[in-house]
């Protein structure tokens, strides 16, 4: 086609103008026809490359959880830079390709690049920089010294370490499918097990299965694939049934979850018959909590109440538990698709593409 363009004899053949080349000479001398449609073409090169990249760029921005902004991202006060960060390691299992890097105080751990699965602050480690899991804490707004708490994903191992250093008597159980997130939790962001903290090494769904029932106060759901979902097998109506086959009837479960697709999440809490359901919301992410049959049931007031205590007893580096109840409230106030498809063992989305790799 630009040869065409740029060729006057063959074009002016092409086009079938041959017998009227010296009308189109002097035509051109003043409307270059070839010079014009030259640069139409080039400005739909040009737009069609922009949109293509507009799309690239949303699609980086989602699977990123929207965390990379000029070349920094926020975490309150504190910045993490990636163009001034260390790469400290950088290692590959058979789920994931995992970077662990370093910007100034701040030490991160990534997926695959892009997703950042867990932040800490070098000079005091106690400081929760993800809003998400601050709202993770907020089980303790039902429980202030729970007995036992099971963990279903590690990341960098800050959460099952400030729930010990919150509840210095609860037996934690933890459970990693990915042994060099494990290694790399204990290298470089002081995770290390306890006679109080188990680890087991295992895919999350054999150990629900294989428990005793009616042993867990809470069971906190925190683990994402590199598609940013939950495992297809820990997020299923038939899973749920388990959770709450292991959780005490006056136990809960508090899932974290991305944006896409929360009609689906919300409608498999639904179906799973919880007493009650709270749902938080974080700039990136939101958490359903739900309450088991005998769990006792707060309005915002008595929430409230219950967060002014703990910020007496068990306070937190600069954490307000009266500012994060703010964000939970009753799910039912909030509307979704109830026609919305639930997640199902009897539909194995692996194998559609819609999910992931456990």
């Amino acid at each position: 086609m630009l040869r065409y363009l740029f060729n006057r004899k063959i074009f002016e053949k092409k086009i079938g103008l041959g017998q009227y080349s010296l009308t189109l000479n002097y035509f051109t001398r003043f409307f270059n026809v070839r010079i014009i449609l030259s640069i139409l073409v080039l400005l739909f090169v040009v737009f069609i490359l922009k949109i293509w990249s507009e799309c690239f760029t949303i699609r980086k921005n989602f699977f990123s959880n929207l965390f990379y902004i000029d070349n920094k991202t926020s975490f309150g006060e504190y910045n993490y830079v990636f163009s001034r960060e260390t790469i400290l390691e950088r290692r590959s299992s058979r789920f994931h390709n995992i970077t662990v890097a370093q910007s100034g105080s701040l030490r991160m751990l990534r997926f695959d690049t892009l997703d950042i699965q867990g932040v800490i602050h070098l000079e005091n480690p106690y400081i929760m920089l993800l809003d998400y899991m601050r709202l993770h804490l907020l089980c303790l707004l039902w429980y202030p010294e729970p007995e036992r708490i099971l963990i279903i994903g590690l990341g960098a191992g800050i959460l099952p370490r400030i729930f010990q250093y919150l509840s210095q008597n609860t037996i934690i159980d933890v459970v990693e499918i990915d042994p060099v997130v494990v290694d790399l939790a204990r290298k470089y962001f002081d995770f290390n097990g306890n006679n109080l903290i188990q680890l087991y090494v295992e895919d999350g769904r054999h150990f629900i299965e294989r428990q005793q029932s009616n042993q867990y106060d809470a069971i906190v759901i925190d683990v994402f694939t590199v598609h940013t979902r939950i495992p297809h097998t820990l997020r299923t109506l038939e899973c749920f049934g388990e959770y709450l086959r292991i959780l005490k009837p006056t136990g809960l479960v508090l899932g974290n979850f991305l944006y896409e697709q929360e009609s689906r999440y919300r409608q498999t809490y639904a179906r799973v018959l919880f007493k009650q359901i709270y749902r938080g919301i974080t700039k990136n992410n939101y958490l359903l909590i739900g309450l088991n049959k005998d769990a006792k049931i707060f309005n915002q007031t008595s929430l409230q109440l219950r967060a002014r205590a703990l910020q007496q007893s068990k306070p937190l580096p600069d954490m307000n538990w009266l500012e994060e109840t703010n964000y939970i409230h009753n799910a039912n106030d909030d509307r979704w698709n109830i026609s919305a498809t639930i997640f199902t063992d009897q539909i194995s989305e692996d194998f559609l593409g819609l999910s992931e790799r456990n």
